[in-house]
Parts: C-alpha cells; structure tokens; sequence
C-alpha cells in the first residue's frame, strides 16, 4: 500500500499530520466514486489530499469542521508519498 503524510498549516498557524490508511483510501474511492484511490493518489489532486487529511483527523477523533469550511482554512499543504516497490516487486533497473 502507498505511505503517504500530509502536513498542513491553517490559516490560524496550526500545523498537523496525517498519515491516511488503507481504509481511509477506500473511503475515498467511495466518496468520490473513483474506481482507484492508488491512482488518484498517484495524480497528486490537492483536493483529494485535503480530503484524505480531513477524513484521517476526523476518524482520528479531532473535531473537524465540515469540509467545506476545512479546506477554506488551509495555508499551506505538504505531502510526502513513498513510492517504493510493493514487497516482492522488482525494481526496474536502467
């Protein structure tokens, strides 16, 4: 599975973390009817990212506001994605 952190700043200076797993990727897939969070993750669509963060903290047990108003307060966003092999993948060498 993909290693993804988020890091964002609001606009009230808070930064935070989150590290969406598996199951929050499937929520995704199913929010937005997407056949492939993998993918969606791979095309690095900010508005999914946001999402991702917001539905971690959420199910993390912070009180969030609606999304609406969640992606309105961020500054700043930060991703890091691990795109390292899958066990047993080879990696293409050149």
């Amino acid at each position: 599975m993909i290693n993804l952190e988020i890091t964002i700043t609001t606009t009230d200076g808070e930064t935070f973390s989150a590290r969406p797993n598996t199951g929050t990727i499937m929520a995704l897939e199913a929010h937005y009817k997407l056949e492939s969070g993998i993918t969606a993750i791979q095309q690095m669509n900010l508005g999914y990212f946001a999402w991702l963060a917001w539905e971690k903290r959420r199910h993390d047990g912070h009180t969030v506001p609606p999304f609406d108003k969640f992606r309105a307060q961020i500054e700043d966003m930060d991703f890091e994605v691990d795109t390292a092999p899958l066990a047993g993948e080879e990696t293409p060498t050149g």
